[in-house]
């Protein structure tokens, strides 16, 4: 998913030297994931019109298969109350009581894909929207997301946008339900969108006690691999530095029909050529972002000009 964490101004940060000096022997892991792109069946050509906003909702729709509880609700409850109920009803959810504040649980796991996908690529519209109102209290994001839902113009952009994404989407939904849907589960119960430092840090999904990074991206360069590696390092070491029990880290490269998984232990040492660990490199690094986040937040710039500044945004 695109993270909107806040990072250091300074380029590179802090906590990515660290990462490079602690961490430096990825071309292993480089070449293994090259030589797994290379044996796997002919990559994934379809491309969607909006790539990055592609990936986010094909992200967003494998959370609303593979979770038992309803994924993203502090996003979801911003719509109004009836909205809300028919987006999870329609995603497979149902309510454990009929309170407005209540529980839901997941239904059934037959919910076709292309029903999923409609309310997964809703989802970052509705996401962006809310960064675009920036510090706006629930009330006001609510009043300006139902303004947005009575737009005519808005819901026809949004409704063109699913239509132009929806033949890449069936290729991806038949690679992923093929197996790679099997093996997720199998890693134990889903949670998506891991918030981790107060949201500095959002991990994709936590299966059981893995970490997944799930990317739709072309990855024809290996420094965009060595900045997934760095990516997935980084969310490993801070979920265990956050007491989250990560055994496991996963790479799912959806366009190349690759799950890369590497057990913990082996992966950090492998990384740092000793064994590492894990709690306590985390608890460095988390010092490293928060700091930068403290001198990103002291240069005097406006809280919303200083977000823009300083988002960080991932490959897809």
């Amino acid at each position: 998913m695109t993270s909107y964490a806040i990072r250091s101004c300074s380029e590179p940060p802090v906590s990515s030297l660290w990462l490079n000096q602690q961490f430096p022997h990825r071309a292993w892991l480089i070449a293994d994931l090259q030589g797994r792109i290379s044996r796997a069946p002919a990559p994934i050509r379809a491309c969607a019109p909006e790539p990055e906003r592609f990936g986010q909702a094909m992200e967003r729709t494998l959370a609303l298969d593979l979770c038992g509880a309803p994924p993203y609700l502090q996003l979801i409850k911003h719509l109004p109350a009836a909205g809300m109920r028919r987006l999870l009803i329609t995603a497979g959810y149902a309510p454990n009581t009929d309170t407005p504040d209540g529980q839901w649980h997941k239904t059934t796991d037959r919910i076709p894909g292309a029903r999923l996908f409609t309310v997964g690529s809703l989802l970052p519209h509705l996401d962006r929207a809310l960064h675009e109102l920036g510090s706006a209290n629930p009330d006001e994001a609510r009043e300006a997301i139902q303004a947005a839902l009575r737009d005519r113009r808005a819901v026809s952009a949004y409704a063109t946008a699913a239509r132009g994404a929806r033949p890449a989407f069936a290729v991806f939904w038949a690679s992923y339900t093929s197996g790679f849907r099997n093996a997720l589960r199998g890693y134990g119960p889903v949670t998506a969108s891991l918030s981790l430092m107060g949201g500095l840090r959002i991990v994709d999904f936590l299966a059981g006690t893995t970490i997944v990074e799930y990317k739709t991206g072309h990855f024809d360069d290996a420094r965009d691999l060595d900045a997934l590696v760095e990516q997935v390092l980084a969310y490993a070491l801070l979920a265990a530095g956050s007491g989250h029990p990560v055994t496991a880290v996963v790479m799912y490269l959806a366009r190349y029909h690759v799950l890369a998984r590497y057990p913990l232990d082996m992966f950090l040492a492998h990384l740092a050529g000793q064994p590492i660990d894990a709690s306590e490199a985390g608890h460095r690094l988390a010092t490293l972002v928060r700091a930068e986040q403290r001198d990103c937040g002291s240069n005097g710039v406006s809280g919303l000009t200083r977000q823009a500044l300083c988002l960080v945004r991932r490959v897809p």
